[in-house]
């Protein structure tokens, strides 16, 4: 943590994946909810990371700003995040998805990595990640896959942690589109000077909060734009870490762009006489 910028593994010890195409982008009008997880300070030895509590704090900004009410956003940080509340939490985001709903799931924390752990998963895997609580019981990917794969409507996945990728165990689809800080083999990192993970200082911070990622000048940035931003840098930023640089990974969705809440519609086209004329072409020059 002494490097000219912070990093630090978000582990225990661009590569895009295809987007879809069928159903539809997330409606304006969908019932919202989420559960946002961020843990820093985990019970015994287990090493504290500088900057996932910070993550569950600009992922909840973002909802709040594009109309998730606060009392359907479930946050659970640091002690809070047992693996028995994680449970629970999931079982809640499920319960209140419809057909017609928009639903997010966000963590960032440790995860560990195991060869196939069939004894916990059963999935049969050449690995298996898992979930690591501020208790340090592990739930793994093919639990929690269980979990998000039974919820209705349109959800984005998003997951900030070592082998990130990897818990994407039939999760994407059409209807729910799977971000990740890393691969399944890579490591992902965290900015101490950010308090916040690289991943998702650079996606949600940078992207959402900051307007960094709204690469159309549209006034809106897209979940996809926003990825983007994170894909972009990621991997120079992390490029002389000891464990290699992360590639964040992204899959799912229909092959539209996905809004938290959309953006504004298009203003009119000018008419009438010269003047109009000459405003338009001013608004284009200088937009």
């Amino acid at each position: 943590m002494k490097h000219k910028v912070v990093l630090a593994l978000l582990s225990g010890l661009l590569v895009l994946s295809p987007l879809g195409a069928a159903s539809a982008a997330p409606s304006p009008q969908a019932e919202k909810w989420a559960v946002v997880i961020g843990i820093s300070e985990y019970q015994g030895r287990t090493q504290s990371t500088p900057g996932s509590a910070g993550d569950a704090a600009i992922v909840r900004e973002a909802l709040l700003r594009n109309g998730w009410p606060d009392d359907h956003i479930k946050v659970l940080v640091n002690e809070a995040a047992t693996d028995g509340a994680i449970r629970s939490a999931l079982a809640w985001l499920v319960e209140r998805s419809t057909d017609q709903s928009f639903s997010v799931f966000s963590y960032s924390g440790h995860v560990k990595q195991k060869p196939n752990d069939a004894a916990r998963d059963g999935d049969q895997e050449g690995n298996d990640e898992f979930i690591w609580p501020t208790n340090n019981l592990h739930i793994a990917d093919g639990e929690i896959a269980g979990y998000l794969r039974q919820i209705k409507g349109d959800s984005w996945v998003t997951i900030a942690g070592c082998e990130a990728a990897g818990f994407d165990d039939g999760v994407s689809g059409p209807r729910t589109l799977f971000t990740a800080a890393s691969q399944e083999d890579q490591k992902g990192y965290e900015r101490g000077d950010w308090r916040q993970s690289v991943f998702h200082g650079l996606m949600v911070d940078q992207g959402f909060l900051k307007g960094g990622g709204d690469a159309d000048r549209n006034g809106a940035v897209s979940i996809q734009e926003a990825f983007k931003l994170a894909a972009d840098q990621a991997p120079g930023m992390t490029q002389e870490q000891r464990f290699g640089p992360q590639h964040p990974y992204i899959a799912g969705g229909d092959g539209t762009e996905w809004f938290l809440s959309p953006p504004a519609p298009p203003k009119p086209a000018p008419t009438g006489g010269d003047s109009g004329l000459l405003g338009g072409l001013l608004d284009g020059v200088l937009g």
